[in-house]
């Protein structure tokens, strides 16, 4: 055995979930899976060896994977879902050909047809350094503006930077675009939009009172992701997948909540960000999630969108995913109400 395939043998697979609109119920089964398999999610493109786009082949979230993909290293594996039942089958697969040392010098030209091909898995190597490079700094189609420069909140003059945040990201809502205008590390504007092609007729995945606990459930697994807290992100990913399924997670959510609730590194973290009237602050917003788990209310995602650029204005870039995780606006019920 040579040392690339000793190497590819053992490198730990990290997978990278491009959710489009509609792909709820893709993203939640590659999540379950990864889970069984012990799989930890990138946190990042640069720790990503393996990028799924889930759901629906939707044109207007091509051009973003395909940017993302540009940011993942080599050896990596890219692979279309659109059921929920390919999945088992679609990732041992993949982790097949990520380890499989044939794939490593294949064809430069390749890769631009097999980006825009449908539901096609491939892998390859190369050299090139992507670990430099994040999200924030990823080249959006048509390019980002040259910085400019303006006066910030002490009076000094700092570039001004559009910094684009989604519609890939992890732990961030599906179809969901931010447009940032930061200087330093402070938001001064922004904007928000959706990435998705209508389809009227089509229903959400979170369509029925079932279902809508475990959406809480989903929600709080964005958030704590965000907020650093991963092993009560997955035990909160647990408990929603047991509710998907019908069972009745009882005394092991009440351990659960009780220890989010008791967390002072926790509160201390999310209290006064995302301040907003009616609804306080991204804690606030967490412990009623938690609090509605038996009696969730139906948000409306339009209204969140509108809510979401005076919000992120004056924060920093942490605190903005802190305050977009909070929300976490459910794009496929927007699709469906105003497709």
């Amino acid at each position: 055995m040579d040392l690339t395939a000793w190497l590819l043998g053992r490198t730990p697979v990290r997978p990278l979930i491009a959710t489009a609109v509609g792909g709820t119920g893709v993203r939640l089964a590659v999540e379950r899976e990864a889970r069984r398999r012990g799989w930890r999610p990138a946190l990042h493109p640069a720790e990503a060896n393996l990028l799924v786009a889930a759901g629906p082949d939707d044109p207007a979230m091509a051009p973003f994977a395909d940017a993302v993909w540009q940011l993942v290293p080599a050896p990596r594996v890219r692979i279309s879902l659109t059921d929920p039942s390919e999945v088992p089958a679609a990732l041992s697969d993949a982790e097949q050909r990520l380890r499989s040392p044939a794939h490593h010098d294949m064809p430069a030209a390749r890769s631009e047809h097999e980006n825009h091909a449908p539901h096609h898995e491939h892998a390859e190597m190369d050299h090139s350094d992507h670990h430099g490079h994040d999200m924030s700094g990823m080249e959006m189609p048509g390019g980002i503006p040259m910085a400019d420069r303006a006066e910030d909140r002490d009076g000094l003059k700092l570039d001004r930077l559009t910094v684009p945040l989604g519609p890939v990201l992890p732990a961030w809502p599906a179809g969901l675009l931010v447009r940032t205008w930061m200087q330093g590390d402070v938001v001064q504007e922004a904007t928000a939009e959706t990435v998705l092609t209508s389809r009227p007729g089509t229903r959400a995945f979170w369509d029925s009172e079932a279902r809508l606990s475990a959406r809480r459930l989903d929600s709080c697994v964005r958030l704590l992701t965000v907020a650093g807290w991963e092993h009560a992100a997955v035990v909160a990913a647990r408990l929603r997948d047991d509710l998907l399924s019908g069972q009745d997670p009882g005394p092991r959510f009440t351990r659960w909540a009780k220890r989010v609730r008791r967390s002072r590194v926790l509160r201390w973290s999310l209290t006064g960000v995302g301040a907003q009237a009616g609804s306080g602050d991204v804690w606030d917003r967490l412990i009623r999630w938690i609090d509605e788990a038996d009696n969730p209310a139906v948000e409306d995602p339009a209204e969140i969108l509108d809510a979401l650029p005076a919000l992120l204005a004056g924060t920093e870039l942490t605190a903005a995913r802190l305050v977009i995780a909070s929300l976490d606006p459910d794009l496929e019920r927007l699709r469906v109400s105003h497709g």
